[in-house]
């Protein structure tokens, strides 16, 4: 029987480079010599995301005024090139930022944070998603402290903490695409 095997498995090695090879393959997968094709992205399964947005005592505080609560918005992009070049104006109209951002916006999750609240989410990110993006609309924001990018499939494997302050965000966990995310929050200043 041993013998028997081991000529199969020759004669489908042999039969690897020929036009038979697709039923070799096929063969071979079967018996478990070789792995099944990759799928594409499209029929892979949405990736799982651990999101968390921790806000301190003085979120969206600006210059030492009161803290307030603050929207947060969670978008999942195709690309992040429009993302990175809208003004933060660009962001405070839902519909503005719609049209704006086009095609390669899939997807946007607004959510309001008072200070000290840990928001903390686990999304379904499908695969034609290649970047997750946040923005906080602060009333006072640190110049590019307002904005952030992830690459999907880095926060499939580490998630996202973001720490929101009173004017700027920081990363606790992940890495930014771009940006100035791992400046001290001691060099931002508030407009």
């Amino acid at each position: 029987m041993n013998a028997q095997k081991t000529i199969v498995i020759a004669g489908l090695l042999a039969l690897q480079g020929c036009a038979a090879g697709s039923i070799a393959g096929a063969a071979m997968e079967i018996v478990g010599i070789r792995n099944p094709p990759e799928l594409p992205d499209a029929q892979k399964p949405p990736r799982t995301v651990a999101i968390r947005l921790h806000a301190s005592q003085n979120l969206n505080a600006g210059n030492g005024s009161q803290p307030l609560a603050l929207a947060a918005r969670i978008y999942k992009l195709r690309q992040t090139a429009t993302f990175q070049q809208m003004t933060f104006d660009g962001f405070l109209s839902a519909h503005g930022e719609r049209e704006l951002l086009g095609n390669d916006l899939l997807e946007v999750k607004e959510v309001m944070l008072i200070p000290g609240q840990r928001y903390e989410v686990v999304e379904k990110v499908g695969r034609e998603a290649y970047f997750i993006g946040v923005v906080a609309l602060f009333r006072s924001p640190a110049e590019q402290r307002w904005r952030l990018a992830f690459a999907a499939g880095d926060a499939e494997k580490s998630g996202i903490t973001i720490g929101l302050h009173a004017c700027a965000m920081s990363v606790g966990a992940g890495s930014p695409a771009y940006g100035d995310a791992g400046k001290p929050l001691a060099t931002v200043h508030c407009q």
